[in-house]
């Protein structure tokens, strides 16, 4: 887990270690504030597999549960929404190189099609129509809300599709797009790994990769060379919302009007990093 008890015995080991632990991982500011948490679940996880197993008596990691202070987050998740501003953040994050190609791929991705971190993670090959330019998938955060939809479907700009084209020559024959080369396992590169990205970058508190969806639908709306309409953003942004009638939108409602924008969204932005 960490030098502090990594050498440890497992039945050494003690729910105040663990939680002091954590609670350094939490409090670290280079760390995201979600880390301390996902570290103490995984440690309760590592103990119940020990202990199922008879490599250690109990799980101590049980003990901790509840203990660590909640992150304060609140309800705002950072959200640049200046277009000058906005620009000085595309070029950012264009001539960073502290990061693998995948995750640097995964990064400059997110502004053009502005999902959930965990549905860019998550992308598979398989979701994407290269003949008609769409990704479609179910959101992760679509199951079970009502005010999400449960499928989305993502027109790809030219530009979009370039890039994962190029992608394609590198995680190909894997089932993700932004598979973790670490991993042996097949799986994709992980939340904190994008989270750590913007930190180093100097924009925490900032702009998160979340925040790329409410930058978005502001520009879309104000921004006079775009002026797209609310309900076309947030049908883009997979918000369920009603019709004039009182029913639900489908998955391709406005779909044409969408795959305009999004090749709109893609120009305007490519033309904002090359101003700085």
């Amino acid at each position: 887990m960490c030098r502090e008890i990594g050498d440890l015995r497992m039945n050494d080991i003690t729910s105040e270690m663990i939680l002091s632990v954590c609670e350094a991982i939490q409090n670290n500011e280079n760390q995201a504030t979600f880390v301390g948490a996902s570290t103490r679940l995984y440690t309760e996880k590592v103990f119940s597999f020990a202990v199922a197993r008879g490599l250690c008596d109990r799980n101590i990691a049980i003990d901790t549960r509840g203990e660590l202070a909640p992150a304060s987050s609140g309800n705002h998740l950072p959200a640049i929404t200046k277009p000058d501003q906005f620009a000085t953040l595309l070029n950012d994050m264009s001539n960073f190189e502290g990061a693998s190609k995948i995750t640097l791929e995964a990064m400059n991705l997110l502004p053009y099609v502005f999902v959930r971190s965990i549905d860019l993670r998550s992308m598979r090959w398989q979701d994407i129509d290269w003949d008609n330019k769409l990704w479609e998938f179910s959101p992760t955060k679509g199951e079970g809300r009502e005010d999400m939809v449960s499928h989305l479907v993502v027109p790809l700009a030219t530009q979009v599709i370039e890039r994962l084209r190029r992608i394609k020559a590198i995680t190909g024959h894997k089932e993700y797009v932004f598979a973790s080369m670490r991993a042996s396992s097949n799986s994709y590169i992980s939340k904190a790994t994008l989270v750590q990205i913007f930190h180093r970058l100097g924009y925490k508190d900032v702009q998160c990769a979340h925040g790329f969806r409410a930058s978005a639908k502001t520009l879309l709306m104000e921004q006079s060379e775009l002026r797209y309409s609310d309900i076309v953003t947030e049908l883009q942004l997979g918000h369920r919302i009603k019709d004039t009638h009182g029913g639900a939108y489908n998955r391709l409602d406005e779909i044409d009007t969408r795959i305009l924008m999004m090749q709109d969204w893609a120009d305007y932005i490519d033309k904002l990093r090359d101003s700085v």
